[in-house]
């Protein structure tokens, strides 16, 4: 049997998806393996075409912050054949209020659970690209969505692997548009769309180039890092496109999500409700004038 060159990156959880995304660009999707209050996110460059990557180049990739450098540790190490499948077994399904999120190979929840309405299924094929899309910031988006009764359009900025544009769409929001810049999220969140038959329109495009028409009336999910969130802003000042709603997460609780506040307060947003989670801050928006 075969093996593939592979490089592990082992971050402490409350940082995994930040350091996933930084480094995603050079070094291609990754499996995310969890390991008591550390995650492994493993790479393999050489099989979509970074080849040898050096420590250094890793390190000023990602943030400097001094306890992620600190406990940041890299290796390199040889996979065996079949790695791929490996994942599935670390994936199981959750439940986030009314919503359960499964894997396609588990069975649907059982009629009746979470209140009369009973919960409502979905099937989530991540691929590796952003492991199972149930870090805590997303889950503090998932929550946060179900809150309040209006529903109407939704766009979901930097959508991933889709999970929120899928949920969104279940929940009722429509019509409902995605974007991301990186290809591989776009065709996981097509691929997701269709396994769950929500229709969904998703775009490759990134925060600097979208188009901000119409997001007055819109519900505006940004579940991404804080520098794109203060772009996405920073744009809605310049262009004076003030959503009706905006769902921040990816944010780390202090100072980034002081800069948040002061950048969304600045064009008239006030945070309604905000979740904390392992040092994540997830945060609801919606205009100063709307009340609540």
């Amino acid at each position: 049997m075969g093996a593939d060159r592979a490089i592990r990156v082992s971050v402490p959880a409350i940082w995994a998806e930040v350091v996933g995304v930084s480094l995603f660009d050079f070094l291609g999707p990754y499996q995310e393996l969890e390991e008591g209050q550390s995650v492994h996110l493993i790479f393999y460059p050489f099989r979509h075409g970074a080849g040898y990557v050096p420590d250094k180049k890793i390190r000023a990739s990602i943030s400097q912050d001094k306890d992620l450098q600190g406990s940041l540790k890299i290796e390199r190490l040889l996979v065996p054949e079949g790695w791929e499948d490996s994942w599935k077994r670390h994936f199981v399904g959750t439940t986030v209020g009314r919503l359960h999120i499964r894997p396609p190979w588990e069975d649907p929840p059982a009629a009746g659970g979470a209140g009369e309405d009973g919960l409502l299924d979905i099937v989530l094929t991540p691929g590796l690209a952003f492991g199972t899309g149930l870090h805590a910031t997303t889950r503090g988006v998932l929550e946060l969505m179900q809150d309040g009764g209006v529903r109407g359009p939704l766009v979901d900025a930097g959508t991933g692997c889709g999970i929120l544009s899928v949920a969104a769409a279940i929940l009722g929001f429509a019509p409902v548009y995605a974007f991301d810049s990186d290809p591989l999220s776009v065709e996981a969140a097509r691929a997701n769309a269709a396994s769950n038959d929500v229709d969904l329109l998703v775009e490759g495009v990134g925060v600097d180039a979208v188009s901000l028409d119409g997001w007055e009336e819109k519900t505006i999910l940004a579940n991404i890092t804080v520098e794109p969130v203060l772009e996405l802003l920073s744009r809605m000042s310049k262009e004076k496109r003030v959503p009706r709603r905006l769902v921040v997460s990816g944010i780390l609780e202090g100072k980034q999500a002081d800069r948040i506040l002061e950048a969304a307060g600045a064009i008239g947003l006030q945070e309604r409700r905000h979740i904390l989670a392992q040092g994540w801050r997830s945060m609801d928006f919606s205009p100063q004038d709307a009340g609540g």
